[in-house]
């Protein structure tokens, strides 16, 4: 993906003219930033196959434990690339693409526990998200005011995000699902720019991005006393994060 959004900034800036920056917003401009991404992760399971055969209590257990809610959090950091148009009104209308390094995960775990209706019965459920390259296309509508620029951002983005479940009983049952795929979805915030006036500006911003759901089903891992009649899992697990961040950007 970084490769791609390298590429594609390259070629704008070999086909643009080089435009001085003046003593408005308008321009091209190449920067980068760096902050930190939290947001939630709901994983939920629905049973198939022969699960339909088992009590209540033990499905109700199931769901219950392996449906879990995850808090994923970690650092951004990547290069931004865009151009700006000042009216004479002071509104600014812009593009921006960038790219972000992602490192935001999060993992539960719950440990042995037993069934209340079958005492002697005990599951370990597992659940994990990471969520790793962003790119993103997004429209700045803006208002400046000398060398303020308060503005709003909105646009599609696409993230790089895996989802892992597991679980392991003391009956043997030994299974793992893992979803390995590129999101889509859609990236919007506002944020604040000062323009130092040599060419330099400052941004301070907030991001809310909201992704596609990631969809996959378990199998049975190797050692597991239960292969057949076939009992299935399959997961739905969405993702959206809020992106705290402040960047650097150099015109052009």
């Amino acid at each position: 993906m970084f490769k791609r959004i390298s590429l594609l900034a390259a070629c704008c800036l070999l086909s643009a003219p080089a435009l001085a920056a003046g003593d408005d917003w308008t321009g091209w401009y190449l920067g980068a930033h760096a902050g930190h991404g939290s947001g939630s992760s709901d994983a939920r399971v629905s049973l198939g196959g022969q699960w339909s055969i088992e009590s209540q209590a033990l499905r109700d257990h199931v769901t219950g434990n392996w449906s879990n809610d995850l808090d994923p959090s970690g650092s951004a950091y990547g290069l931004q690339f865009g151009y700006n148009h000042q009216f004479g009104n002071g509104f600014v209308l812009g593009a921006e693409l960038d790219y972000n390094q992602l490192n935001i995960d999060d993992a539960r775990a719950t440990g042995s526990v037993p069934v209340p209706a079958i005492p002697s019965l005990a599951y370990d459920f597992g659940n994990r998200i990471e969520l790793e390259d962003q790119a993103s296309l997004r429209a700045r509508f803006g208002y400046a005011s000398g060398r303020h620029l308060f503005f709003v951002t909105g646009g599609w983005t696409q993230v790089d995000a895996e989802a892992v479940a597991t679980v392991a009983s003391n009956g043997g049952y030994l299974k793992a699902g893992r979803r390995s795929d590129t999101l889509d979805g859609s990236v919007w915030g506002a944020g604040y720019e000062y323009d130092f006036g040599n060419r330099w500006s400052l941004r301070a911003e907030y991001l809310a991005t909201d992704l596609d759901e990631l969809r996959f089903d378990t199998a049975y891992l190797p050692g597991s006393t239960f292969v057949s009649p076939a009992y299935t899992e399959s997961f739905r697990q969405d993702v959206d994060f809020d992106t705290f961040r402040v960047g650097l950007s150099y015109r052009f």
